[in-house]
């Protein structure tokens, strides 16, 4: 997204992800919370449009709100009108205040969806390692590519990725196959006999861990830890399962702002 660097209001260059994939059940709001939970434990300001007519990103805000598990510093939003979208961005593009914005679309194949990747830095398609859904990534893929037959100026489209989401701590053989696979064969092109590129897959991934299923219920992951340490004896301060759930959202973020500003972490 192209900002006006000249506007006086604009403090910051802000950079939006566009979470985004044709389907459902693939963990894009999980992959949210997990980013506005690594930024908020950064200290980074953040907004979030939940764009899914779910729901399911706002109702996880108010559920860490009550919780005393949120952050004042993160702006919420929720429409599915694409068109409002548009408006919501820009408003928050004039008041400066923001580093990073996130949207949840509604997996399915609407045409809004050129609104959502037109707005973003970065769009990534979270997928669990399976066949069917790198099936489904491929139909998201080759949408978000096909967009520059239809852009003006397709230079400004956002960068695309698939982000791994789910993955066992121990990879079977199979799963290797897979994310082999999908680095080295072309399914990415105008048309499905055609495809002219690999799939790009961010280079850090979500693992399953119960830690995030914590984050659902309770809030910010961050938040969640440091609560836990306010009241837990010394020797059980900081639990792996949430410090290492952390650290690796952490890893995430750290990969799309990269991918998002200037620079590449991909595999």
């Amino acid at each position: 997204m192209t900002n006006d660097e000249n506007s006086p209001q604009r403090i910051m260059q802000m950079l939006t992800i566009t979470l985004m994939n044709q389907k459902g059940g693939a963990g894009k709001t999980t992959v949210a919370r997990a980013l506005l939970s690594a930024a908020d434990a950064r200290g980074l300001s953040c907004a979030f449009i939940d764009a899914d007519q779910t729901g399911g990103l706002t109702k996880w805000a108010m559920r860490s709100a009550e919780r005393g598990l949120w952050s004042d510093a993160i702006d919420a939003f929720q429409t599915v009108d694409a068109s409002e979208v548009e408006e919501i961005v820009d408003e928050i593009i004039e008041d400066g205040k923001t580093y990073l914005l996130i949207i949840d679309t509604a997996g399915d194949a609407s045409q809004d969806h050129d609104i959502f990747a037109a707005v973003a830095d970065l769009v990534i398609c979270p997928i669990m390692l399976s066949q069917s859904d790198i099936e489904t990534s491929r139909g998201t893929a080759n949408y978000v590519y096909r967009m520059r037959a239809r852009a003006e100026d397709p230079s400004l489209l956002p960068e695309f990725r698939i982000v791994l989401n789910r993955v066992s701590t121990r990879p079977s053989k199979g799963d290797q196959e897979l994310i082999e696979a999908m680095h080295s064969k072309k399914l990415i092109g105008d048309d499905e006999d055609n495809p002219v590129e690999a799939m790009k897959i961010v280079g850090a991934v979500l693992q399953e861990r119960e830690a995030y299923k914590i984050m659902d219920r309770e809030g910010l992951l961050g938040r969640v830890l440091t609560r836990h340490n306010e009241t837990a004896l010394a020797f059980a301060k900081n639990p792996k399962h949430l410090s290492n759930a952390l650290f690796e959202a952490d890893q995430l973020l750290t990969a799309c702002l990269e991918i998002a500003g200037a620079g590449s972490a991909e595999q």
